[in-house]
């Protein structure tokens, strides 16, 4: 096996046979339909990871519309960008869920929750964007 075979690289090489609006289009449906089985399951509630994935998956959704609106460059002026749009994105969620009392935590634990919630988008961004801005060689 090549160094260019792992997984990442077969991602990549789907990203490249594939727009990247499509994917990101198709990772929108995918986080949509998650969010509606968990709502519906109450999965939030009963699996601790639960939301940390869904954040996870909201940054990297995000971040591949990013780096498709970008023009796919890879910089880093590109990331900042990207990377800090993705940040204000999920920061205004949290203040969101805030506002509205979506949260269901103690107060004690929010602090926590919002901080793991901040870092699962911010991992989440930074991979989707250096998968999708990767060459093989």
């Amino acid at each position: 096996m090549s160094s260019c075979e792992g997984f990442p690289f077969v991602i990549i090489s789907l990203m490249r046979k594939s727009s990247l609006l499509y994917i990101g289009l198709c990772l929108v449906i995918l986080v949509w339909a998650l969010n509606w089985i968990a709502l519906d399951l109450y999965l939030y509630w009963t699996l601790g990871w639960y939301d940390y994935m869904m954040h996870f998956l909201g940054g990297f959704t995000l971040s591949i519309l990013g780096v498709w609106l970008w023009g796919g460059e890879r910089s880093s002026k590109s990331f900042l960008i990207i990377f800090l749009g993705v940040m204000i994105l999920a920061i205004g969620f949290e203040i969101f869920e805030y506002l509205n009392n979506l949260n269901y935590l103690i107060p004690q634990n929010y602090i926590t929750d919002t901080t793991h919630d901040l870092i699962a988008g911010a991992f989440g961004a930074a991979l989707a964007y250096w998968l999708a801005t990767s060459r093989p060689q």
